[in-house]
């Protein structure tokens, strides 16, 4: 008798752990994640120009759809700081579902005083859910953003070509000119032969 009652306390013990422990109140988890690489812009930047980034990879870490957004932070040690306005950043549309992944454009648009150098500074993502009761809750990532810019005009821009170019394209349209003002002018060279007697 006293071993079925041992036996049957043993078992709602048991039954009441369960319970506290797997019945109990599901939890949500607020997460985000960002690539582990810097974005680097490939090659260097010039004033007045706007340059193509690597896409920013992120993915939603928690249990629930969360709304990104990036920005640009500072960061202490060498380089020059990045002001916010120079870089473009692509927008999600939506939220993101959990454990679920996106790419984000960014661009880098210099102005035509950017002062040459190294620039370095950090993107910043930040997730987050609906408000709950009055509060928002969130998670933030971020990775390294690096760049350098040099002096002179864009690579692609006309004032780029060098000096040796502009001589022959002088030449050539110089050459084109006289050839094209020697046809209108009606004048002609007649080449003869001679025999020898």
């Amino acid at each position: 008798m006293h071993l079925r009652w041992l036996s049957a306390g043993l078992a709602i013990a048991v039954g009441l752990v369960a319970w506290l422990g797997f019945a109990g109140p599901a939890r949500a988890s607020i997460g985000v994640g960002v690539q582990a690489n810097p974005v680097s812009l490939t090659g260097t930047a010039h004033p007045g120009a706007s340059y193509a980034l690597p896409s920013l990879y992120v993915v939603n870490t928690g249990t629930q759809a969360e709304s990104m957004s990036v920005r640009v932070v500072q960061r202490t040690g060498p380089g020059l700081a990045i002001p916010g306005s120079w870089i473009r950043i692509g927008a999600l549309s939506g939220q993101l579902p959990p454990k679920q992944s996106a790419r984000i454009a960014l661009e880098l648009v210099t102005p035509a005083d950017a002062e040459p150098g190294n620039y370095l500074g950090d993107i910043m993502v930040t997730g987050s859910t609906a408000p709950v009761a009055g509060v928002n809750f969130g998670a933030a990532a971020a990775t390294k953003l690096e760049f350098t810019i040099t002096p002179g005009p864009p690579g692609g821009s006309w004032l780029s070509i060098r000096a040796w170019t502009w001589w022959v394209i002088g030449g050539l349209v110089i050459l084109a000119a006289a050839t094209f003002g020697w046809r209108r002018s009606g004048l002609r060279i007649k080449v003869e032969r001679k025999n020898a007697a």
